[in-house]
């Protein structure tokens, strides 16, 4: 089990590339090369190669390889942040994406220990809460019938969008949603990958900040020396770190020039355009749950809508 399970994260094992300059869009970056069928395959035929040596039988060693290293890919399609997955690279570098995207997006290194990150691992215990208990112990016919209800309730709970979920959800996590001016619920419905910024500000309105990304983009020809500065927050027009920012990036920017306060246009002067910009509808003023609504571009279109319950 210790051995399929690491197998199974080994495709993250590309963000490594981070450390050497490798963009989260590139080909190789994450969620790129090694998420895809074909990288699949090509591991999965190796392991098949070393079975006899193991005692093991070629072809189910393979097939059973090859089944673990394409859910990882699979699985990341259904998440509701971040980029896509390239699951056809050599031949098509498009990032998919599945229609439904009921599991949270997981942090990346360190931050995973975070309260944030026991949310996203809990989620996913509940999600797969009938492949563990099959795992471990397969649970007596009868006694997987009478759980099914509170299991599908809880998925309910989970992944729909449902409004009647939302409400409950509302009231259990105490929720404390701040909107953006203007912002409708309905409009926001609509917004879809590939429409234009503009397209974004007549269905939701205009957003409470933006956040400019300075590592990350969707084109891989766009790449550019980063500028120091990771990303920044800007509320009218003007850098407005929050209290989840750390001291660190306050202060790698800081020597980059772009301060509390600097101007959108003294910003662009100092670091240049954003590989990506991700657009703010929603917020907590206390930091406790609220609706996410978010929207990201990149070269001027939507690559990502975001739609979950956070707290901070």
């Amino acid at each position: 089990m210790a051995w399929w399970s690491a197998l199974a994260l080994l495709p993250d094992a590309d963000v490594v590339g981070f450390s050497f300059g490798v963009r989260y869009a590139d080909p190789w970056g994450h969620r790129g090369a090694t998420h895809s069928i074909v990288f699949a395959l090509a591991v999965a035929g190796a392991i098949a190669l070393a079975a006899p040596k193991l005692k093991l039988p070629r072809f189910r060693t393979w097939l059973l390889a090859t089944l673990v290293l394409v859910s990882h890919g699979l699985l990341d399609t259904l998440t509701d942040g971040g980029l896509g997955v390239a699951l056809m690279w050599p031949f098509d570098l498009t990032r998919y994406f599945a229609p439904w995207r009921p599991i949270p997006v997981a942090p990346i290194g360190l931050y995973m220990l975070s309260p944030y990150g026991l949310n996203v691992v809990m989620t996913e215990l509940v999600l797969f809460a009938p492949l563990v208990a099959f795992a471990i112990r397969r649970p007596r016919p009868r006694i997987a019938w009478a759980l099914a209800p509170a299991w599908v309730a809880g998925v309910w709970l989970i992944a729909s969008g449902d409004p009647v979920r939302n409400a409950i959800l509302g009231v259990a996590l105490r929720e404390q949603t701040e909107y953006a001016k203007g912002f409708s619920e309905e409009g926001f419905q609509s917004v879809a990958v590939g429409q234009s910024e503009a397209d974004v500000r007549r269905l939701a309105g205009a957003p409470l900040g933006e956040w400019w990304d300075y590592f990350s983009g969707d084109d891989p020809a766009e790449a550019k020396a980063p500028a120091g500065c990771p990303y920044v927050y800007l509320e009218s027009d003007r850098v407005a770190w929050e209290p989840r920012d750390t001291g660190p990036v306050i202060g790698i920017c800081a020597r980059s020039g772009v301060h509390s306060g600097t101007p959108r246009g003294e910003v662009l002067q100092k670091l240049g355009a954003p590989m990506g910009v991700c657009w703010r509808y929603s917020r907590s003023p206390d930091h406790h749950f609220h609706r996410v609504r978010n929207v990201c571009f990149s070269g001027g279109k939507v690559v990502d809508v975001m739609r979950r319950w956070e707290r901070g």
